[in-house]
């Protein structure tokens, strides 16, 4: 009996130390650098510690990786170990598989169009309910601007025709899918591997908007972009849901302030650049080669043709009706 109620006293003391000490350095985790010029992520991050910081409350900002990958850092966000983790897609989609829904190519075509969706629709609260049971919570997204395109190093792609056999890197299966659908042959590699199959053949492209061309130092690897306006490239801002658990009501109201206050700089920012990340692409030697009249259609038909195929058809019947 003794050793039971020790037990339970050292787990509340525990319990305790972690509530007093939640908002004590704040850890925050992402891959990519600490520069405001060209990285969305961290733009969002530095609104976000510079609102917390208002409060006394001091944000530390682990760049590159440092703290591992995106697997480990979800992990590691799911554990408590970090408390605000901004992740890609492909990770948030393995703790919640109704968030597929909302990456659907040609779901949409912009950011704002994206952004009225989610807060239209209860998308958030479908994925929160199925990603809390892993310990995380998603409380938005940061942009990486500009929109969806297809880089390649082959040819000039005007026409839906000219993707067919054409051998592009797959973020995942989900990707493969609607490759797939546009002819394409699809295969999946990681985005650490991308440079090196793109110089090896392996891949002859892939799917992404300037800004992560530019962010990654792939320009000079890529000859050609084909804008398809397929839609906006999402970051996930992750925390951990126990951290946020653990904060007071007003502790958690200054993080829900600092968020809204990341992701309102983050879109500013993202409007702003991308012209900026299309001139970087065009000086770095990548002609840009639109789509002929009527080929975006082309494109979209092929594409929607296999979202069921991707996530269910019910969930495909919910979303649309929140983009019309």
């Amino acid at each position: 009996m003794k050793t039971t109620l020790l037990a339970a006293s050292l787990g509340l003391a525990a319990l305790t130390a972690t509530a007093a000490s939640a908002m004590d350095d704040v850890i925050v985790a992402f891959a990519g650098t600490e520069d405001l010029k060209n990285d969305a992520e961290y733009v969002f991050i530095h609104a976000f510690a510079e609102s917390l910081a208002e409060h006394g409350v001091n944000v530390v900002v682990h760049p590159s990786n440092t703290l591992g990958k995106e697997s480990d850092r979800f992990d590691q966000t799911s554990q408590g170990l970090i408390a605000v983790n901004i992740g890609n897609g492909g990770v948030l989609m393995k703790a919640s598989k109704w968030s597929s829904t909302l990456f659907l190519p040609f779901l949409t075509s912009d950011e704002a169009s994206f952004d009225r969706i989610v807060e239209e629709s209860d998308g958030l609260a479908k994925i929160n309910e199925e990603a809390s049971r892993l310990g995380v919570r998603v409380a938005g997204f940061a942009m990486r601007g500009g929109t969806l395109g297809l880089f390649n190093t082959e040819k000039p792609v005007t026409t839906l025709a000219d993707v067919a056999d054409m051998r592009l890197r797959a973020q995942n299966g989900d990707q493969v899918t609607f490759m797939s659908a546009w002819g394409a042959k699809p295969t999946v590699v990681s985005w650490a591997e991308t440079p090196n199959a793109l110089q090896t053949g392996v891949a002859t492209g892939h799917f992404n908007p300037p800004s992560t061309v530019v962010a990654a130092g792939q320009v000079e690897l890529l000859n050609y972009f084909t804008p398809l306006n397929a839609g906006p490239v999402p970051k996930v801002i992750m925390m951990s849901d126990d951290w946020y658990s653990f904060l007071s009501d007003e502790e958690r109201g200054w993080v829900d302030e600092a968020v809204a206050r990341g992701i309102e700089v983050n879109r500013a920012w993202a409007l702003e650049q991308a012209p900026y990340f299309e001139q970087v692409i065009v000086d770095g030697g990548i002609e840009v080669t639109p789509l002929a009249e009527g080929e975006r259609e082309k494109f979209v038909e092929a594409s929607r043709a296999v979202w069921n195929q991707i996530v269910p058809q019910e969930d495909v019947d919910y979303i649309t009706q929140f983009t019309e």
